[in-house]
């Protein structure tokens, strides 16, 4: 059969370009990198929400084995304590702000490049299998509390589960490998519970030991999930009620403006003066993306993307529900209202990533679609567009404002610590996280048994 003149192209490149080594490690560093980047380094500096009042504090108090698997706020947080368990083991505590934020943008690249694995069968364009594994990197919310914390790392074990659910796992190894991961994510994220049906209906046409072993994992995960909420139930101080309007609106106001427009009180202030029409005009090219790929993707694709797509909402919708807020009520709010509410949830964050995964589907149909009849023309018109909107999003990012800023670097209240402990053994030592109204205590026996002390 005679090729084409890009097949001839692409067969003379070196092999390295097709080589799935090069590409997970090229993916894993430059999404490592990225999200180091992405935070200041004086932000680098600060501990963030519970890793330092719970993740910590409770190690240096209960221990690995006690702290583990002990519930918080209504679920469990295994590779946040697993990591700090780490932490606490290998490296002076004076340190510890460093050593969680190496952790988790290496974990983040290790997501990133993941997800180029997982997207093996799915997306048939190499170029697009790259640019959806930069997206956990790329939503701009993402460096306001997600980047670079442990707190806020079932972000990305969110978006992980979702893909093993989706993808199309080759060999035994592989399927036990990421069976250990989806339990590991489950673990972490309760809201991967929301992905479980997902597992269960590809068992209908994909029976397979690799996504059996993917599917135990998911229950057993899900299933501790669910037991913690029972019975260490979550607790919560409103007694407003939201609706199925306010999470439409609010994932409008939160998970796609802000991908346009990273200038949140720009956001804001637009939103006060002009009400809530404009939103739906951001979801343009979303729905069209998705439409290409429904219309020109074949049936993994269709199913990848229809799933995502109701993760997104499904688990956006789920954090107003279980956080009823009057200020989450965004269907309610007009005016100067606006500018009081938050349009910079860690929610949307989440929820942004799934949504900007359509823009990579809808390349990848359209180059397999159209390729056979138009080579060349196909493939740059998917790679001027989706690089333009990526390119686009990314000038996004100086645009958002961070939330660390509020705390004081962890190393000198360490070493200020180690020295008043010294003095008086007996007595305990407060700390300060970001932000700024987090405060916590750790006993000076705490502070002089750490290694490195």
């Amino acid at each position: 059969m005679k090729q084409s003149r890009v097949e001839r192209a692409l067969a003379g490149l070196p092999s390295w370009t097709r080589n799935e080594v090069f590409w997970l490690v090229a993916v894993f560093v430059l999404v490592a990198v990225t999200s180091w980047l992405r935070i200041a380094p004086t932000d680098q500096q600060a501990i963030w929400a519970e890793d330092g009042p719970i993740f910590l504090k409770q190690q240096l108090e209960n221990g690995t084995l006690a702290s583990l698997l002990q519930p918080y706020a209504g679920y469990q947080h295994f590779l946040p304590r697993l990591f700090t368990a780490g932490l606490v083991q290998t490296i002076p505590l004076e340190h510890f702000d460093r050593g969680v934020f190496i952790v988790c943008v290496l974990f983040a690249g290790f997501v990133g490049a993941a997800t180029f694995r997982l997207t093996r069968g799915i997306l048939t364009w190499l170029p697009a299998r790259f640019f959806m594994a930069i997206v956990p990197v790329m939503v701009p919310l993402l460096s306001r509390e997600i980047i670079g914390d442990l707190a806020n790392i079932h972000t990305y074990c969110l978006w992980l589960t979702a893909w093993i659910a989706v993808a199309r796992i080759g060999t035994r190894g592989e399927g036990i490998f990421w069976a250990v991961v989806v339990l590991a994510c489950t673990l972490t994220e309760f809201q991967a519970v929301v992905i479980v049906p997902f597992i269960l209906l590809k068992l209908i046409w994909d029976r397979s030991f690799a996504h059996i072993a993917v599917a135990l994992g998911a229950i057993i995960g899900a299933g501790t999930q669910v037991y913690t909420w029972l019975n260490f139930p979550r607790g919560t101080e409103s007694d407003e009620v939201v609706v199925l309007a306010d999470v439409v609106v609010g994932w409008l106001a939160n998970a796609i403006l802000p991908i346009w427009n990273g200038d949140v009180k720009a956001n804001a202030v637009y939103l006060a003066e002009n009400g809530t029409s404009f939103l739906w005009l951001g979801l343009i090219p979303f729905v069209l993306a998705a439409a290409i790929t429904l219309i020109c993707g074949r049936n993994p694709e269709r199913f990848a993307i229809s799933t995502l797509l109701l993760v997104s909402a499904l688990t956006f919708g789920g954090s107003l529900f279980v956080n009823p807020f009057w200020f989450f009520q965004f269907s309610e709010i007009e005016g100067q209202e606006w500018l009081l509410v938050l349009l910079d949830l860690r929610y949307g964050a989440s929820a942004g990533m799934f949504a900007l995964a359509c823009l990579p589907f809808a390349a990848s149909a359209f180059v397999s679609r159209v390729s056979p009849r138009l080579p060349v023309l196909s493939r740059i018109a998917a790679a001027g567009t989706i690089i333009v909107l990526f390119a686009y999003v990314a000038m996004q990012w100086p645009e958002v404002r961070t939330a660390r800023a509020t705390s004081e670097a962890w190393t000198p209240q360490w070493r200020e610590a180690v020295v008043a402990c010294e003095a008086d053994p007996e007595s305990v030592h407060q700390f300060e996280t970001a932000p700024d109204y987090r405060k916590f205590e750790i006993t000076c026996a705490g502070v002089l048994g750490a290694p490195g002390s």
